[in-house]
């Protein structure tokens, strides 16, 4: 049984950390670079935490 990661919340309309987290997601997953996908929901979910006030 395949196991898939929480994805956090959609990045906050227009803010270009968001996005840039989000495409370097997509890139690393299309890469299937699962370490760096990770890495980027992470900093996305910190991020949006820290500068955005939102949770998950």
């Amino acid at each position: 049984m395949k196991r898939r990661a929480s994805e956090p919340a959609p990045a906050v309309p227009g803010c270009a950390e968001c996005a840039r987290l989000r495409n370097e997601k997509r890139a690393a997953q299309e890469e299937h670079d699962h370490s760096r996908a990770l890495d980027c929901r992470i900093l996305l979910g910190r991020h949006r935490r820290d500068v955005h006030g939102v949770a998950r």
